[in-house]
């Protein structure tokens, strides 16, 4: 079973053995062996692998789609006469019941592979020219081997206007079978008989070197079937079974060393293969680490084998960090109808949460062997938490500014939402006293960075390599030990170097080529519990919003309200909104995310429901004001929020915690 992938333009070649099933079984043995070997042989002298395109057996022929780097001019100039050479040689060498004469059809467009093979309006178009009743009376009509035709859209994009084909070498027909109705380009033989005088004079003026050039080829190819005629009979080369499809998903940070390593993996795979033939064939996409990504891994990847938004279903997954595992596989645990198995394993690269700073900013609060203290970084650029990275920069902050943090706590809304007052999203990082907090790869790789590590422990990202088994699928050995064979690579010496010279860390954390002073792993490191619960606190805490204010006016609250703006970023909004039994759905008609009741005295009854959702939290000034019996405590109960006292033996600290948590706290 294979994987869908999207669709890719490919060169179509597709060839069937003339009078293949009137042979004995025998005879359509040797014919097969033939045709492999004529097909690896005539690619080989047109300068191409043949083990390195995709073909698939028909029986009594091959479809074989050239890789999109080769240049179809190459098809058209070289391969027929070469493809012709080899049958000769073939047919001069083997018994008349092995003999081969060969339909060719070249075609090009977009093709798609799936779970049986592969699709696509061209493959169907070359089947249909090769049943053709053109090229079939065109290979009846003369002793050559071969017999080529060309789909009408192939010739007006890469023959007509080649220098290189003799003029005259295709003459057009007229094609009709099944769902085709169209014309085509046929070539019958290899060599061109020689046109008329007045044709060959005017072709000489222009192409000269070009006809000679191919003829040469045509010359050589003919002395080589002739030399070779009494030579031994070659070995039997059967077909190369189909590459084992491999998708690796990765964050968008280690996509440009994954897939390098990923070429020359397809390369190296090569090696534990007979013949030589190509063992893997490897697709790299990329998704939100965090978020995207994981939550279709623990959405079971809509559709077994559906592509979605994030590509094809992966064999691998190579997160940024272990805590995104453990969020994917809670999730894999709490549906039953998923049919989804991570198998984690260690990790192959390594990245330090650290602090970039301008060279002025690393001058002032830069300590002499480059450590810098979390309370001297004062403003810092916003981490993009969709990606494990912006998750793990979160947690770094946290700690280190705030002594840690559960998202879950009673402050802890209100230490973020501190917190993220001092990130900026408009000012470049390591500009000025703005602080990049970011993997070291990052940082070491931004311009008008210097490198500074935090004192204490350090959050660091393990990006482990994550074996993804769809267990609704039939089981595939082929695939698992690709998968093996795939993380050995990632782990070998080539590997890992070109990991580091990318910035990051090797598997024992080794630095890259640009990494910092720091030459071994942290000596402590800080474990993120919840990862995804910091990250939705996160998101919650930084998301604008419109609050709306209700106050009685009251000295008490005018400056509650103060302490309330103290808290807003500059995305934010604050409305005000006049007392009474509609102030709620007032504040809802001016588009309020969350309503801040503040009153010293009682508040009238407010209307039951809004026409909308909304977030409501009070502070009563005074003991007893958010008794039950109250219209304060009324109102927030309707709205499942909460109503916070600030009296004789309570400060305002607890009920701005209160606030926070009803206006940012709504991510834990």
């Amino acid at each position: 079973m294979g994987t869908p992938t999207h669709p890719l333009h490919r060169t179509v070649l597709a060839v069937d053995v003339s009078s293949f099933g009137r042979r004995a079984v025998n005879g359509q043995g040797e014919t097969r062996r033939g045709l492999y070997a004529a097909l690896v042989g005539a690619f080989d002298v047109c300068g191409l692998d043949f083990s390195a395109t995709h073909h698939e057996d028909r029986g009594d022929g091959v479809l074989v789609l050239i890789p999109p780097d080769v240049a179809k001019s190459r098809l058209v100039r070289l391969l027929p006469e070469a493809l012709a050479g080899e049958l000769r040689r073939h047919n001069a060498t083997h018994h008349e019941s092995a003999s081969i004469r060969l339909r060719v059809a070249i075609t090009a467009g977009e093709v798609q592979h799936d779970a049986h093979g592969v699709v696509g309006d061209d493959v169907n178009l070359a089947f249909r020219l090769l049943d053709s009743d053109p090229l079939r009376r065109a290979l009846e009509r003369t002793d050559d081997v071969l017999a080529l035709i060309v789909s009408r859209r192939f010739h007006e994009d890469v023959v007509r206007d080649d220098p290189a084909v003799p003029a005259g070498a295709f003459q057009r027909v007229e094609v009709g079978v099944k769902e085709v109705r169209d014309h085509a380009w046929l070539r019958a033989t290899g060599p061109v008989a020689a046109p008329g005088p007045r044709h060959r004079s005017r072709h000489r003026r222009k192409r000269s070197g070009p006809r000679s050039t191919a003829l040469g080829l045509v010359a050589v190819l003919l002395g080589i079937a002739v030399t070779d005629a009494s030579a031994a009979v070659p070995p039997a080369v059967p077909p190369c079974p189909a590459p084992v499809q491999l998708v690796v998903l990765t964050s968008r940070d280690k996509e440009p060393v994954v897939t390098r390593t990923a070429v020359e993996f397809e390369e190296e795979s090569r090696g534990f293969t007979e013949r030589g033939c190509k063992g893997a064939s490897v697709q790299v996409t990329t998704g939100s680490s965090a978020h995207g990504a994981a939550a279709a891994l623990g959405g079971g990847w809509e559709g077994a084998q559906d592509l979605t938004e994030q590509g094809a279903q992966p064999h691998v997954w190579l997160p940024d960090s272990s805590f995104e595992v453990e969020r994917v596989r809670t999730a894999l645990d709490r549906d039953p109808h998923v049919h989804v198995r991570l198998d984690p394993r260690p990790s192959i690269a390594r990245s330090p949460v650290v602090v970039g700073a301008s060279p002025e900013l690393a001058e002032r609060i830069g300590e002499v062997d480059g450590d810098v203290r979390w309370s001297a970084v004062d403003r810092f650029a916003a981490p993009d938490v969709s990606e494990g990275a912006g998750v793990a920069v979160v947690a770094a902050l946290a700690d280190g500014q705030l002594g840690g943090v559960h998202p879950a706590a009673p402050g802890a809304a209100l230490a973020l939402r501190d917190l993220v007052r001092r990130g900026t999203a408009t000012a470049p990082p390591c500009t000025g006293d703005v602080a990049l907090v970011a993997p070291e790869q990052e940082v070491a790789t931004t311009r008008g960075c210097r490198l500074l590590y935090p004192t204490g422990g350090l959050v660091v990202l393990d990006h482990p390599f994550v074996a993804v088994e769809w267990t609704a699928l039939p089981e595939n050995p082929r695939r698992r030990r690709v998968v093996d064979l795939f993380e050995a690579h990632l782990r070998d010496g080539g590997s890992q170097g070109a990991i580091r010279r990318d910035g990051f860390r090797d598997m024992n954390g080794a630095p890259g080529l640009v990494g910092g002073p720091r030459t071994g792993p942290p000596s402590e490191v800080v474990e993120v519990d919840d990862g995804e619960a910091l990250r939705r606190a996160w998101e919650a805490a930084v998301a604008p919003g419109v609050v709306a204010v209700v106050s009685d006016g009251s000295p008490d609250a005018v400056a509650f309200t103060s302490s309330l703006e103290g808290l807003l970023g500059p995305r934010d909004r604050v409305v005000a909104v006049a007392p009474g039994p509609g102030s709620l759905e007032e504040a809802v008609r001016r588009d309020a995310d969350a309503v801040v009741l503040l009153a010293s005295s009682p508040v009238p009854q407010q209307a039951p429901g809004t026409s909308a959702p909304v977030r409501v939290v009070a502070v009563g000034f005074g003991d007893g004001s958010c008794a039950v019996s109250t219209a304060l405590y009324a109102a927030v109960k309707a709205h499942d929020g909460e109503c916070a006292e600030v009296g004789a033996g309570s400060g305002t600290q607890g009920a701005l915690e209160t606030v926070a948590r009803g206006i940012w706290g709504r991510g834990t």
